[in-house]
């Protein structure tokens, strides 16, 4: 068919010709591109293609922001026909269109298959999270529960092995999956190299590395703390210089971020009087809407913004972050300090792109940065349309990476992408429940970990099958009629055990029975083992094979024939446990939950319905559900319970958390923590209650004020909101899944103490 080169007045690249050609064309789609390509346009493409149909289409994205931000979008182009849920925000459920995060669709596949049975196309932004350690998981049952009758459009930042992605999902689905690959960026990336106090190219970063520069190096590192901590300066002031700016410039800290932009907030300054004055407007704007005059950290950021120098990260209230997020859409900010969350969930490209370090904490330790980290990050450099080239600044620090490790960071391969699938305990129950044996078995093996293990399986089964041949050819062979090899053996590997303990026996009288004294005894010693010696000999003799001249050769090839059997055992081993290998994980399971009294014989029992409906942490929910606590506390204990379900503390720079009087629990929050952590201790799935920051959702819960609130901790405003909307959805979960009607109403009140003025005012924008 003949398609028109322009879409919404956007001249369309070949790889978009070509995903849209493949659309028409009815097919599942992996669609690989650089960020900042243009892989969304395709995504609206498809969206407005199946708006004008009776069907409808599911938008899935890995964070909430990025779903309230397709939300806006969308609903801006399409009006009603568009929907958001996510969990804690629900607009318009039943639209045309949804806007979903993974986990929602993952749910609605598993729990409630009739609510997307009319779902023609389903879109899964960011696909590459598939491999993410915590959450990958989701993504894999996804496709894997999802009707027969649906299409993918599977997008992703650049990926090597997105053919072994299509020919999974394809496995998975039973039809075709098409993939376009295009590795080509819109706005080319140039690479500078932050050494000795200079921005340098690969060329002249390598020469100094390896000339005298490098001879001299440790000494700089040892005395450098300085350089390391205003490194920023000098990269802003050449960028600057240089008429690249604006920068986003990458840290893995938030602390960090606010750190180096309150330095360079006083030290540089980059607006004009008539910026100053748009900033100053807006800012006050959203300060007085949402009353936050009392926040430090909202008057703190005023005074970075008026100089054209932001911060972006999820500590900061939403409300705050979507300000900045228009000021550096406006070009009114020239740098903005931004952790890594902003590569995911903001499309603002910048001119230039710069790292403080290229080591990071992923929750477990601290790790070098991933290649494809690397790529998605560096990608928000250039932007389509203004610049010719993107520029990205990165840093060398030897106590982080070596030359050669930075070197093939950036310029290396990029790694495959790898299943990281693990069963939770609500997929086990769902499976269980709404599957036969045989039907869980063929699901398990459709998850991405066995589809890319069954590529192993051959070399596997071929090196099973050589070393039988291998054990077959050397293992010993009589030419006589008859023989008692077996016992022989028996006896042979026992009297070769007594000779060497004879041997070491004899070595030690012989070293510690010197002199004359003793010969006479040690003579005796040696007559008597010599008489044992010969006695074994002549046992040996009362055997077939002890008299066979061939017998030292069919030992040693028995021998031969049980170091290949260990290894055959590891092979073979390695082989069954790659054919199925998330079923031991599924039965271990199963038997702990039957053991928990969630299941019987027959399906789920009352424990096992509630779980099968909870998302998060549902094993610690139900049974503080069965322990009474939901129905005998309050709605601001549960409340308080339920921040203790899903709040996890970060350890901050600062230690005024730990200054602070640890603040009294009410009674009842204080024995459901007391109860959690005894089920810790006899289950390690189990997370103790993480009660520190209790209090605040009591006070927030009985009506205190947000700055109120804010007065008694240091948590940042940011995790604050975004852990009472965690604590939002988890109570629509229990609401849904419980059917005694007087706790239901308790959990609206509940819902409706939490969800107002500022949390509210969150609702799209966390």
């Amino acid at each position: 068919m003949e398609l028109n080169v322009k879409y919404r007045d956007y001249t369309l690249d070949e790889f978009q010709i070509q995903a849209i050609t493949e659309i028409e064309n009815g097919h599942s789609l992996v669609l690989s591109a650089p960020t900042g390509s243009g892989k969304t346009l395709v995504a609206e493409y498809l969206i407005e293609k199946v708006l004008k149909t009776d069907r409808r289409i599911i938008y899935t994205s890995p964070i909430k922001a990025l779903s309230n931000q397709k939300y806006r979008d969308f609903a801006r182009l399409y009006g009603d026909k568009v929907g958001i849920l996510t969990g804690d925000v629900v607009i318009n459920r039943d639209a045309q269109a949804l806007i979903v995060t993974t986990e929602v669709y993952r749910n609605m596949a598993i729990e409630d298959p009739e609510a997307i049975a009319d779902v023609s196309y389903v879109i899964f932004d960011e696909i590459h999270y598939l491999g993410d350690i915590e959450r990958g998981t989701v993504w894999e049952e996804s496709i894997i529960f999802s009707p027969k009758t649906v299409r993918f459009l599977a997008l992703s930042a650049t990926i090597p092995n997105c053919d072994e992605l299509a020919r999974w999902i394809e496995s998975v689905i039973d039809h075709q999956v098409k993939v376009i690959s295009h590795n080509q960026r819109a706005v080319p990336l140039s690479f500078l190299f932050y050494h000795d106090k200079q921005l340098l190219t690969f060329k002249d970063f390598r020469q100094k590395i390896r000339g005298k520069a490098a001879q001299t190096e440790g000494i700089r590192d040892r005395r450098g703390k300085k350089e390391v901590d205003f490194r920023h300066f000098d990269v802003i002031k050449q960028l600057r210089s240089q008429d690249r700016l604006p920068l986003l410039y990458f840290v893995f800290s938030r602390a960090l971020a606010d750190k180096l932009a309150q330095d360079t907030a006083r030290k540089m300054d980059f607006t004009s009087p008539a910026e100053k004055e748009r900033i100053e407007e807006m800012v006050d704007a959203c300060i007085e809407k949402y009353q936050l005059h009392n926040l430090e950290t909202a008057q703190n950021l005023k005074e970075e913004l008026m100089r054209g120098v932001g911060r972006h990260h999820a500590g900061l209230l939403p409300q705050l972050k979507e300000m900045v997020e228009i000021l550096f859409a406006e070009r009114t900010l020239r740098v903005l300090f931004v952790t890594e969350t902003f590569a995911v969930g903001v499309n603002m490209p910048a001119r230039s792109v710069a790292y403080d370090a290229l080591k990071k904490y992923d929750g477990r330790t601290f790790r070098p940065m991933q290649a494809l980290e690397f790529c998605q990050i560096s990608g928000r450099a250039g932007r389509r349309g203004i610049d010719k080239t993107g520029w990205v600044v990165v840093p060398h620090n030897p106590r982080d990476l070596s030359f050669e490790e930075l070197q093939n960071l950036v310029y290396g391969d990029i790694e495959n992408l790898e299943s990281q699938f693990d069963l939770s305990f609500n997929s086990v129950l769902n499976l269980y429940s709404g599957h036969k044996t045989e039907e869980v078995r063929t699901i398990l093996k459709r998850n991405f970990a066995q589809f890319q293990a069954n590529k192993k399986l051959p070399d596997l089964a071929d090196k099973v099958s050589k070393l039988r041949i291998e054990i077959e050819k050397v293992e010993p062979r009589c030419p006589e009629k008859k023989n008692d090899f077996e016992q022989f053996m028996v006896f042979y590997k026992k009297k070769q055990q007594l000779e060497d303990t004879m041997t070491r026996q004899m070595d030690d009288i012989r070293f510690g029975m010197r002199g004359r004294k003793n010969r006479g005894f040690q003579a005796e010693i040696e007559k008597k083992f010599s008489d044992s010696h010969a006695e074994l000999i002549t046992q040996e003799k009362t055997f077939i094979c002890g008299n066979c001249h061939s017998r030292n050769k069919c030992i040693s090839r028995h021998y031969q024939a049980v170091r290949l059997g260990k290894k055959l055992d590891y092979w073979r081993g390695l082989l069954e446990e790659q054919e199925e290998l998330q079923l031991p994980l599924y039965e271990r399971k199963l038997d702990l939950l039957r053991k928990l009294g969630y299941i019987d014989d027959n399906g789920l029992l009352a424990r096992g319905e509630l779980a099968s409906r909870i998302h998060t942490e549902e094993i610690t929910v139900t049974e503080l559900y069965f322990a009474g606590y939901f129905h005998e506390c309050n709605e601001h204990e549960i409340n308080a319970i339920c921040l203790s379900l899903v709040y996890e503390h970060r350890r901050r720079a600062t230690n005024s958390d730990q200054q602070r009087p640890l603040a009294k629990l009410p009674e009842k929050v204080k024995s459901a923590r007391g109860f959690v952590n005894s089920l810790a201790r006899q289950h390690p799935f189990i997370k103790p209650l993480e009660t520190r920051i209790s209090h605040l959702m009591f006070a927030w819960s009985e009506g205190a004020a947000f700055e109120e609130i804010m007065a008694l901790t240091d948590v940042p405003e940011g995790d604050l909101i975004r852990a009472f909307r965690q604590v939002i959805d988890l109570i629509r979960q229990i609401r849904d899944a419980v059917k005694d009607m007087s706790l239901r109403e308790k959990l609206l009140s509940c819902l409706a103490c939490i969800n107002r003025d500022i949390v509210l005012a969150t609702e799209l924008r966390d």
